[in-house]
């Protein structure tokens, strides 16, 4: 059973992730469906889960915070902001959910979770998230959710035997809060 609940949400929770949910997250990370749009193309054991959460996600002074999204007791996916920068006042976003959680609305509902928190609760200043060119579901959420697309870097991931763009997008928090 997933950890308190951090962030509440009207339709879900984002909940701590504990070492119990180790497994659900190394399962769907491995996922087809959902490993497709990172950029990875190898398997993941619950040591490098527990490994990428650690060191990429809490970061060396465990400023990150990764999150499981859950409706009720059942988690859907997790959402992270990571590699935060104190100087610059500035992380990074991602998220992903299960295959049968994708198109509800639950991610779009995540991400501004966890935007708001990173703005008002720990005053940041600027958000940047990557997403594949061809991921038009996650470059939405991001669009909706008020993201500037910034960049975009040509053949950037190998993936399935093709090279894919991956779009830069960011957001201010003066820009959120408008």
């Amino acid at each position: 059973m997933p950890g308190p609940v951090f962030l509440q949400g009207d339709r879900l929770d984002l909940r701590v992730a504990t070492e119990d949910d180790l497994s659900f997250v190394t399962k769907w990370r491995n996922h087809p469906d959902v490993r497709r749009w990172m950029p990875r193309s190898r398997p993941e054991t619950p040591e490098d889960t527990e490994e990428f959460y650690d060191g990429f996600v809490k970061g060396e002074d465990g400023s990150g915070v990764s999150l499981l999204v859950c409706d009720g007791d059942e988690p859907l996916g997790l959402a992270s902001m990571f590699l935060v920068d104190a100087d610059s006042r500035r992380a990074r976003l991602g998220a992903w959910l299960k295959p049968d959680a994708q198109g509800d609305g639950y991610g779009t509902e995540a991400a501004s979770l966890l935007v708001e928190y990173a703005f008002e609760e720990r005053a940041l200043r600027k958000l940047v998230a990557n997403a594949r060119a061809d991921n038009d579901p996650s470059r939405g959420t991001l669009e909706k959710l008020g993201f500037t697309r910034e960049g975009r870097q040509r053949d950037h991931y190998y993936i399935d035997g093709e090279y894919v763009d991956r779009v830069i997008y960011g957001l201010f928090a003066d820009e959120w809060r408008e």
